[in-house]
């Protein structure tokens, strides 16, 4: 299987799982980053032209719209939104108990938002820091 590794603020590599490893949380973080940035279709209300609505074409509704929040301005309503986004993406993909807040470290960044995640998987725990 193929593990997401975070190699620097932002940057990401594949690399191969060694089950001897047992990196449940290297496995669960790519479940996460999957999850969150596989572009679902955006709203035709949202991207009017049909052919700019991107989606994966296996299934159009799989992942989220973040991508098409990049597209509007970074203020409350857009930061509550993606965080909405995130959490029911996050339970689409089977993941429970999960609590998505925006970082309080970077609150008030103009320019990105930080998400810090928590959740379970399969009786795991785990906690992380996302960019978007």
């Amino acid at each position: 299987m193929l593990k997401l590794v975070q190699i620097d603020n932002g940057v990401f590599d594949l690399q191969f799982d060694d089950p001897a490893l047992a990196d449940e949380q290297a496995a669960l973080e790519t479940l996460v980053f999957a999850a969150l940035f596989t572009d679902a279709e955006a709203p035709s209300r949202r991207v009017p032209d049909r052919y700019e609505r991107r989606g994966w074409w296996a299934d159009p509704a799989k992942g989220t719209g973040l991508w098409y929040l990049r597209r509007q301005g970074l203020g409350d309503a857009a930061r509550r939104e993606a965080i909405f986004m995130v959490e029911q993406a996050l339970r689409d993909h089977g993941l429970n108990d999960v609590s998505v807040i925006e970082d309080p470290a970077a609150a008030g960044n103009v320019s990105g938002v930080f998400l810090l995640i928590s959740g379970s998987h399969n009786g795991r725990t785990f906690n992380m820091s996302v960019p978007l």
